[in-house]
């Protein structure tokens, strides 16, 4: 059986650590971690070309990634790039100098050691415009809408909850941004002894997704020119490969009507869609025991309509298909189970998992204005299932 999340979490916090004063980054036995069972060397710094290295090959001598995201992210003077799990910095160090004096490259890990050392080489690297921030790769500690390129070296296999991982960076990147990952595939037999090894997944295996996976993870999280392209096998279950997607511009404003003498205006309408957890109709708000909670989001999604948004709600014990026909959803429940509902997408895109947003938390996520406080409480439909009158689901409130 898999590990909880947060064990995974800890984990693999733990083993970076440890990696931070050695010369693994995947765990703590390098030679055999960099090999596969041929004793061929499949992870490590001797996957990037010399030339290119240069100076930042100290901060790389410690990488034990699947690739080189630098070399296939197609960076410019003057953006702005993330690099995922960023380690001993050496991916950052390259981008900074891709991106130019005029660029800005922040490197994300969740380890203090690591973070301290990558520090240490961009100073010694003489490199100013870098930044290293602490946090995990689930809850990115960076706005919306803030980064061009995000990168990432065989570290997503290493994240519990790709999904959630994918939707952080759908939500950091700015409309028409991209990223690059390097990482693992996993081949649709990898055995469940395999996928249940946590020495398997530190050593950045066991967590990795099929293609299949991967293919729909991003296209769930609203990426679109998905690119999965395998480069060698590194173990006897999956291959490294470069993966390749693009967010879409959002071209969706259109000109409101107007008279002469005045200014024209835009509006954007949002699509809104709530995967509910099983409930006795649409909405929660029947039967004797109405929670408050339900009643007021209820009233703030009415709300959010009426600013133009469009709200559509799904229940689970109404639109079974619904919750698998869409892949987001789909891969959050197969991962979280109906903890993870209910579930938030705006324009198709994560917003929240397993809670009921406020009406400024819809509203921010719809891209609003600071509503007023909503007050209005729903008065409770009939007792019993909303369900039309001799359907399946009218016995038992479904």
């Amino acid at each position: 059986m898999t590990s909880a999340p947060e064990d995974i979490r800890e984990t693999v916090r733990a083993r970076y650590a440890a990696a931070a004063g050695s010369t693994s980054c995947c765990g703590g036995a390098p030679v055999d971690l960099a090999n596969d069972a041929d004793g061929t060397a499949v992870f490590g710094s001797f996957l990037y070309d010399v030339a290119e290295v240069g100076q930042d090959a100290a901060a790389l001598a410690g990488s034990l990634g699947c690739g080189v995201p630098t070399a296939v992210a197609d960076l410019h003077a003057g953006e702005t790039v993330l690099d995922l799990g960023s380690g001993s910095g050496g991916d950052v160090l390259i981008s900074a100098r891709r991106v130019g004096p005029t660029g800005r490259v922040i490197g994300l890990d969740m380890t203090t050691e690591m973070l301290a050392l990558a520090r240490a080489n961009a100073t010694t690297a003489g490199v100013s415009n870098v930044e290293f921030v602490q946090g995990y790769l689930e809850d990115i500690p960076l706005p919306t809408d803030s980064v061009d390129v995000v990168i990432s070296n065989c570290v997503l296999n290493l994240a519990a909850d790709k999904t959630i991982v994918l939707a952080e960076v759908a939500r950091v990147l700015r409309p028409g941004g991209r990223l690059a990952f390097s990482d693992v595939i996993a081949d649709g037999d990898m055995d469940a002894t395999t996928k249940a090894d946590m020495a398997a997944w530190t050593g950045c295996i066991a967590g990795a997704l099929t293609l299949a996976e991967m293919t729909a993870g991003l296209a769930g999280t609203g990426f679109t020119d998905v690119e999965i392209r395998p480069t060698h096998r590194v173990h006897t279950h999956a291959r490294a490969a470069i993966i390749r997607a693009t967010l879409p511009s959002t071209t969706e404003e259109t000109p409101v009507a107007t008279t002469e003498n005045t200014t024209p205006e835009t509006t954007t309408s949002v699509a809104v869609d709530v995967y509910d957890p099983a409930m006795c109709c649409s909405t929660g708000v029947c039967g004797p025991s109405v929670d408050p909670a339900l009643a007021r989001f209820e009233s703030d999604l009415r709300w959010l309509g009426e600013q133009g948004a469009t709200v559509t709600r799904r229940n689970l014990a109404q639109e079974p298909g619904a919750f698998v026909a869409n892949p987001l959803v789909a891969a959050m429940l197969a991962s979280g189970g109906e903890e993870a509902l209910p579930i938030v997408l705006v324009d198709g895109k994560l917003r929240s998992s397993g809670t009921w947003l406020s009406r400024t938390e819809l509203a921010t996520a719809a891209g609003l204005s600071a509503p007023v406080a909503g007050v209005e409480l729903l008065a409770p439909q009939a007792e019993g299932c909303c369900a039309p009158t001799g359907s399946a689901t009218t016995d038992g409130c479904c």
